[in-house]
């Protein structure tokens, strides 16, 4: 099998500037939730995904993963290594789960035409915003050097992401109320949505890419077949249903209520 590797060259190209606003505009809608609606569900998603996010960016930087060459910048302040878990964790997990919890809260409030109303153009306005941040990143990542290259399929990632998948869908299935499957069914839409919307307009635009590593350590970029299949395939299971268990956890747990 072709040793496909994920290219990635907006790392350091606006990416974390663009993740910060974000960040701010998810945290915004939690906190109007939770004091103008009385809704905490919001904020609970927002903690949890910036928690699990966090968490497996320690656990990386734990096992040296994260290399010292791997740094993060926002506005030319360079973040310090020891809690760059923390910011990636509220910077790229909050907005994740935020989003997929607006698309199930519009599910759940569909027969009340004001909320459900209020809640499409809150969603669809998020995601305009999305893909103009995702433009900017590409276009400004374009033509900048590569800062991260990873295999695509490798054996301990796939082990550690399918073991984190079925643990949160037995969680889900001894421990979840009735209709789990479906309300996270619709809440991983929610998150996939958001994921294509910002992953593939910088693919679109050349700024993160599948390539081939060949023999003499030459990365060649991939045919147009395997982009689309292995950006699915990525976008689909690494980056979506991997994380049932930021809604799953809370849910479980009775933080977050479901009407």
């Amino acid at each position: 099998m072709d040793n496909f590797v994920m290219i990635r060259s907006f790392d350091h190209a606006g990416y974390y500037e663009t993740r910060l606003i974000l960040m701010i505009l998810a945290l915004s809608i939690a906190l109007f939730f939770a004091f103008k609606k009385k809704d905490n569900n919001y904020i609970v998603i927002f903690l949890s995904s910036a928690f699990f996010f966090g968490i497996v960016e320690l656990i990386l930087y734990v096992l040296g993963m994260r290399t010292e060459l791997f740094t993060i910048s926002v506005f030319g302040l360079e973040i310090p290594t020891n809690i760059m878990w923390i910011f990636q964790g509220f910077t790229e997990g909050g907005i994740h789960g935020v989003m997929g919890f607006l698309l199930l809260d519009m599910y759940i409030k569909r027969s009340n035409e004001g909320e459900f109303k209020f809640l499409r153009n809150l969603f669809l306005g998020m995601l305009i915003i999305i893909v103009i941040f995702a433009i900017i990143v590409g276009l400004v990542a374009r033509n900048q050097p590569i800062t991260s290259i990873r295999p695509m399929f490798g054996l301990v990632n796939f082990l550690y992401l399918t073991s984190v998948i079925i643990i949160a869908l037995i969680l889900a299935k001894i421990f979840g109320g009735e209709g789990i499957f479906k309300y996270l069914a619709i809440y991983l839409l929610g998150t996939f949505i958001y994921v294509i919307l910002n992953l593939e307009t910088m693919h679109i635009l050349g700024a993160r890419y599948i390539g081939i590593e060949q023999a003499n350590g030459v990365i060649v970029t991939a045919d147009p077949f395997y982009q689309v299949l292995i950006m699915l395939y990525s976008d689909l299971f690494e980056v979506t249903v991997s994380r049932s268990h930021y809604l799953i956890i809370p849910l479980i747990l009775g933080v977050i209520k479901l009407k």
